[in-house]
């Protein structure tokens, strides 16, 4: 990091003496006596640091100050200035100087205010460094995968890009929906905007809406301080809302309200908050499914549905296997002496259906280099061993398990309905008190299960 000041005072052993004291410390130092020079400095040299008295013989300190925010703000101003000068000094805070500091100088704290403007100096260059490399890792093009599948999702992912709509990411688990919507992000004008992920199965219930919209002090027993909730936290940039299929209904009649409104209110506020957020959700359910299930609102699905991507599962493309294979065989052994995958060996790979998508392949992968030890050959009874068709069968079988117990509930329920509507004579108002719910519910519930009332009258 360059550590570079320049020293603007016309009191000529004023400036020699912080230039001693600076020099002594590390920093490569520079003076001049007047605001003419120290323009012609900065526009020349760019320095990181500017310590600017504000009484100068020809221009005024204020005014050097107001150039260098509007034309050099890589360039940090610290001012100087006598006491009479203290209030001129705030004023020139408010214009964009990093500190002041006080005639006649002392040291520590000249020493502190110095050493505070390069740390921070040496964080904003990380972040930017940080960025660029984020930006170039979520580039749509390092996506892995040359299938005609994913050639369709790089050029989806293009396009959304280019706009701010809404944007719909569908696939299973494993498929890789929060990269695809991470390339979005740092592929568009808001790359440089925060990008706040939130998966909403992964939140319990009763914490998500704090999570997500925050809450005041004192809003409920354990708020012992305002927080920022992640939409706030999203102001300029992405929201990424994973898995919203399981997002509570309570919720998504405020989410909706956010999309149409751009407006938040945090729990326990009564402040409406304008939000400029980017909005990316994604699912693994079908959502359609659940809107005809009551489970999920329509209009909410329309507002979020503007552009839809879908990402296939690994068994629909199978033809990236082998790019996938050699990707993650770098990634784990950068540096060590090569792995070679036999034919019969990548054949297994490309034969095993891959319930958990990428995720499990990259998992699978990993496991192998770990057992193998570099330089080995991986070979068809290596992916054998891996008992992989046994791990497909028990997802199999936990699927149908799943989907067998959601029948029987779904069963329970009907038939709890039509008792207590037949004790009822028919009449749902009396029917769904009974059962602690309200008429719109319990009218949901007779459609979904195709209950006919007259029949049970």
């Amino acid at each position: 990091m360059r550590k570079t000041v320049l020293i603007v005072d016309d009191d000529q052993k004023i400036a020699e003496l912080i230039e001693f004291r600076l020099k002594n410390q590390g920093y490569t130092t520079h003076c001049v006596y007047n605001g003419a020079d120290a323009i012609e400095y900065v526009k020349r040299e760019n320095p990181v640091l500017v310590m600017l008295d504000i009484r100068l013989p020809d221009i005024n300190g204020v005014e050097v100050l107001k150039v260098i925010v509007q034309d050099y703000p890589n360039s940090h101003a610290i001012m100087i200035s006598a006491h009479a000068d203290v209030k001129v000094a705030v004023e020139c805070m408010k214009l964009g100087a990093y500190d002041f500091i006080e005639k006649p100088l002392a040291f520590p704290e000249l020493d502190a205010k110095v050493k505070h403007v390069f740390n921070q100096f040496l964080l904003q260059e990380e972040v930017s460094m940080l960025k660029k490399e984020l930006g170039e890792k979520y580039k749509y093009k390092s996506i892995l995968g040359k299938s005609e599948k994913m050639r369709k999702v790089f050029q989806a992912v293009d396009l959304a890009a280019k706009s701010d709509v809404n944007v719909l990411i569908e696939g299973e688990s494993g498929t890789g929906k929060e990269l695809v919507a991470r390339a979005v992000h740092f592929n568009g004008p808001r790359k440089d905007r925060p990008f706040v992920a939130v998966n909403c199965a992964a939140i319990p219930e009763h914490l998500l809406e704090s999570e997500l919209f925050g809450h005041e002090k004192g809003a409920f027993t354990g708020a012992i301080s305002k927080k920022i909730g992640k939409f706030e936290q999203a102001h300029g940039g992405t929201i990424f809302l994973d898995e919203i299929g399981d997002l509570p209904q309570t919720l998504q009649v405020k989410l909706l309200r956010i999309l149409q409104e751009r407006e938040v209110e945090r729990v326990g506020g009564s402040e409406a908050i304008a939000i400029d957020v980017r909005f990316i959700v994604a699912t693994h359910r079908d959502l359609s499914k659940l809107i005809a299930e009551n489970k999920f609102r329509e209009d909410l699905y329309f507002r979020v549905n503007v552009f839809p991507i879908q990402i296939s599962p690994l068994r629909e493309r199978k033809e990236d296997i082998p790019e996938l294979l050699r990707y993650f065989v770098k990634k784990y052994h950068r540096g060590r002496r090569p792995f070679h995958v036999e034919k019969g060996a990548l054949d297994r790979l490309m034969d095993y259906s891959w319930p958990g998508n990428v995720r499990e392949f990259e998992n699978c992968v990993e496991r192998l280099l770990l057992i193998k030890g570099e330089g080995s050959q991986i070979t068809e009874s290596d992916i054998d061993s891996l008992d992989l068709w046994k791990n497909q069968m028990v997802a199999r079988d936990a699927a149908q398990e799943w989907r067998d117990k959601e029948k029987m509930q779904d069963e329970t329920e009907r038939d709890l309905l039509e008792k207590t509507l037949r004790e009822s004579g028919g009449n749902v108002t009396e029917a769904s008190k009974r059962l602690q719910m309200s008429r719109d519910t319990f009218y949901r519930k007779m459609k979904r299960y195709s209950v006919q009332r007259k029949a049970l009258a």
